[in-house]
């Protein structure tokens, strides 16, 4: 396990200095000798926290028939670290919230259709799944934000639905947050949760007719108690592996939905930084993106060795 965190850390070195010498050498026009030359002193400043300063990025949207840049988010002149503690945080809260999400419908919904795979609700179900599937996550916000939302459509406004530019912090007013972010978490879970419905399904299926729930069942265990306590926990470590590899399609389903929810995370500007071609705030984007996605990994990794001692042996 040593080992294998050494390498995470290594990978979110190696990316986040590749991310640095192309963006310099491609966006800023710096000669590629010059750029590694003075790759190990940025890298120096980036472990004590200076990742550099941005002139910020503003938007000019007169209308629809002029000047107007539909997804453009303007961001105002500071240091590039003040803009990651302030954005990064609620890119984790909508990220964490979209993953507990995805794994509770995920499993709930496997688990059902595996132990009653003949019901109306199981065809439901999987109706509803490959229908996620085939859904893209833009498509599907602006469908609920401009349908139902509740200061943005005029088709039903529903009371308590996430609306447009409703986010406000925890700490300023906690129903108002839990308001804001409800949808936008249910949406950037779905995905997930589709996945892991298919794959919890397959799997607990498979385990449903191994000797060992036979024999359970011959002993007159409850169903209920051979699923939940002798073949479900046996699915825990491929659907945390499954969780894991699915973390940056969750990443784009955040920048996405923090767009059209207009939620000020960091992930929120990635066009407007693109365009107006910030490098350290991209440079601070690459460097949040792989740490997260590291830090997924590192985190699958644990559970699967804590639930299956059999791949700690097989690393031996």
């Amino acid at each position: 396990m040593v080992g294998r965190l050494g390498v995470l850390v290594a990978t979110v070195i190696v990316a986040v200095v590749l991310g640095h010498v192309f963006l310099s050498a491609s966006v800023d026009e710096v000669p590629l000798g010059e750029v590694l030359r003075g790759t190990p002193a940025w890298f120096g400043d980036v472990l004590g926290g200076d990742l550099g300063e941005t002139p910020g990025g503003h938007c000019t949207q007169i209308g629809p028939f002029g000047n107007y840049e539909p997804l453009c988010a303007s961001y105002d002149a500071s240091t590039v670290s003040d803009m990651l503690r302030t954005r990064v945080p609620i890119d984790l809260s909508l990220l964490l919230g979209g993953l507990l999400v995805g794994i509770m419908f995920g499993v709930a919904v496997g688990r059902h259709c595996a132990t009653h795979p003949s019901s109306v609700a199981t065809r439901v179900l999987h109706v509803l799944t490959a229908f996620q599937l085939s859904t893209p996550v833009f498509f599907l916000a602006l469908l609920v934000i401009y349908s139902f939302s509740s200061n943005v459509t005029e088709f039903v406004r529903l009371p308590f639905l996430s609306g447009s530019g409703d986010y406000v912090p925890f700490g300023e007013d906690p129903v108002g947050y839990v308001k804001a972010m409800w949808i936008p978490w249910l949406l950037a879970g779905l995905p997930l949760a589709a996945f892991l419905a298919r794959l919890t399904e397959s799997t607990l299926r498979e385990q449903l007719q191994e000797d060992y729930v036979r024999t359970a069942r011959a002993k007159g265990v409850r169903e209920r108690r051979i699923v939940d306590r002798h073949a479900l926990p046996v699915t825990t470590p491929s659907l945390a592996a499954m969780a894991s590899v699915n973390i940056s399609t969750l990443l784009l389903n955040v920048a996405v939905i923090e767009y059209v929810y207009g939620i000020p995370g960091m992930f929120r500007v990635v066009y407007t930084v693109a365009k107006k071609q910030d490098v350290p705030v991209m440079e601070a984007m690459i460097l949040e993106g792989v740490i997260l996605i590291v830090l997924a990994n590192f985190i699958a990794d644990v559970v699967q060795y804590r639930l299956d001692p059999r791949l700690a042996q097989q690393r031996v």
